[in-house]
């Protein structure tokens, strides 16, 4: 059984990391595109579309990942706890 517990925390910490980083990449460059008046700059309508929507879907992946990795350190912690 502690193996199991050891790599369910291994993951949940690096789901945890995953998510955080993602979504930290995605917002600095979401920072980095923006002008004087705060709005972001695209080059073109076709881009601007392309770019909201995949960074949408990777942003949803990361939030995806940083909460499986909190239900999993939360089960980890649980069983852990159970255990003594």
């Amino acid at each position: 059984m502690r193996t199991y517990q050891h790599y369910s925390l291994s993951c949940a910490l690096l789901l945890i990391a995953i998510g955080l980083f993602i979504r930290y990449q995605i917002g600095r460059r979401r920072f980095n595109r923006r002008g004087i008046g705060g709005l972001q700059q695209f080059p073109t309508y076709g881009r601007f579309m392309f770019i909201m929507a995949v960074e949408r879907v990777i942003y949803f992946i990361g939030t995806l990942c940083l909460l499986t990795g909190l239900v999993l350190l939360a089960i980890a912690g649980i069983t852990h706890h159970s255990k003594i």
